[in-house]
């Protein structure tokens, strides 16, 4: 299948997952329902061990497994949190600068044929990320104070690091170990129950309580749950056909159908303003990446 079609496939559904979570999130702590969907995307996964030997991976592709699901974990909370703080149209956007600091980070680790980049591309991303809290009568540089200073964006800032590393490990996994999608998808949710496990445990929250909690969220999370799975292999299975930055470049398309969806139901302010800069961000990955090989 064209790498384009699935990386779009995957913006869709990776889009109604993200309205469908900052509902959830009004009811639930992030950190409760990043434990709650990941039990469930795990007991949905577990088709995977009727498909496919997940004892068949090496040791090595075990260990990048391992640590790429760990930072992929941790930036699956950082999002949840920022979602939960901001406004779906505000936090989601950010993510579009993915692309350019994965592009960049694959250029010494992977030695992907990735030419530099535009200014023009940097310009639009500067201009995007700007207009994302612009506000009348404020001074020239009080948006950028805002979006590098307010801790509430912290949670997103640090996600795109995390997600950049995150997306070179997978075409690592990929194309040089020849590691089944499949394998990845298990091996990640498993490793995500693990760490959400943990820290609702460290934080002493109660495991009956976020149960109880979940128990009337559940139609959702299972919705939430189903969705994510299918967007993370669309992404992964279009990674085997095209530069991990591409795949990226056309996946967080999903940036612009969640925050006009989300910002209509959710009723955010500012939301014409807010798409213009969501769409220069996602624009300026497109140009930054044009001559990905």
């Amino acid at each position: 299948m064209n790498w384009f079609l699935l990386a779009s496939c995957s913006a869709l559904l990776s889009a109604s997952a993200a309205i469908i979570q900052k509902k959830v999130l009004f009811r639930l702590h992030a950190l409760e329902f990043s434990f709650l969907v990941s039990i469930t995307i795990l007991i949905l996964s577990s088709f995977v061990l009727f498909s496919v030997d997940i004892t068949s991976i090496s040791s090595e592709s075990l260990i990048i497994l391992i640590v790429k699901s760990m930072l992929g974990g941790m930036a699956f909370l950082l999002v949840m949190m920022s979602l939960e703080h901001n406004q779906i149209s505000s936090a989601l956007p950010l993510l579009g600068t993915t692309p350019a600091i994965a592009a960049l980070l694959a250029l010494p680790v992977l030695g992907e044929s990735l030419q530099y980049s535009e200014w023009l591309g940097v310009g639009l991303m500067v201009a995007g990320t700007y207009m994302l809290e612009k506000r009348t009568a404020q001074k020239i540089f009080q948006p950028f104070k805002n979006i590098f200073l307010q801790s509430n964006y912290f949670y997103i800032f640090g996600a795109v690091g995390l997600f950049a590393i995150s997306s070179i490990a997978d075409k690592s996994l990929l194309s040089t170990y020849k590691t089944s999608p499949l394998i990845i998808l298990f091996y990640q949710h498993l490793i995500y129950c693990f760490i959400f496990g943990f820290l609702v445990f460290f934080r002493r929250i109660s495991f009956k309580e976020i149960m109880f909690k979940g128990k009337n969220q559940f139609l959702f999370i299972l919705i939430i749950a189903f969705l994510t799975i299918a967007y993370r292999f669309t992404q992964l299975e279009a990674a085997l056909l095209a530069p991990i930055a591409l795949v990226l470049a056309v996946k967080r398309t999903s940036i612009l159908y969640a925050s006009f969806f989300g910002g209509k139901m959710f009723s955010d302010d500012r939301l014409p303003q807010k798409l213009i800069g969501g769409a220069l961000i996602i624009a300026s990955g497109f140009i930054i990446l044009r001559n990905v090989a």
